[in-house]
């Protein structure tokens, strides 16, 4: 039961980030009238081919990490929810205030090119939480929700 809401919620994680790379390379390609212009996809930090490899590599580390909770093969440890929690915290507190920032510029200029880099950024934040958030719940109740592993061990 844990594992189909987590699973449920990473993939829709998962699907936003998806749906942006898809949409932004859409935009490079084609140039509809329909969506955000390309500069609202993209915040200029890197070049767009590069990017664009880096977010297939998140891509294909969600797709990894979900199959994984789904079919229950993540040992929880201690040190991957701190790593998650410690990199996600930080990663959500400064992508929620720089998205916040984003939306106080849009009052000014309802174009999006500054607050969708910004929420797309705060996806993959609450994928890392919640990633660290079903590890920690897998190592605080390791007996729960495993409990084959410790059927013998104690009887």
């Amino acid at each position: 039961m844990r594992n189909r809401f987590f699973s449920l919620i990473l993939g829709a994680l998962a699907a936003l980030f998806i749906l942006r790379v898809y949409a932004q390379l859409v935009q490079v390609s084609f140039q509809v009238d329909w969506m955000p212009e390309f500069d609202g996809w993209h915040s200029g930090m890197l070049p767009y081919p590069i990017l664009f490899v880096f977010q297939l590599c998140i891509i294909g580390c969600m797709i990894q990490l979900m199959r994984a909770v789904r079919k229950d093969t993540i040992r929880p440890r201690r040190w991957k929810y701190r790593a998650c929690f410690i990199f996600g915290g930080p990663y959500f507190v400064f992508t929620l205030f720089d998205w916040a920032a984003a939306l106080a510029v849009l009052a000014e200029d309802p174009s999006l090119s500054t607050a969708l880099p910004a929420f797309f950024q705060i996806v993959v934040a609450s994928f890392v939480l919640l990633l660290g958030l079903h590890t920690y719940l897998g190592y605080r109740n390791r007996r729960l929700f495993r409990p084959a592993a410790y059927s013998g061990r104690f009887a």
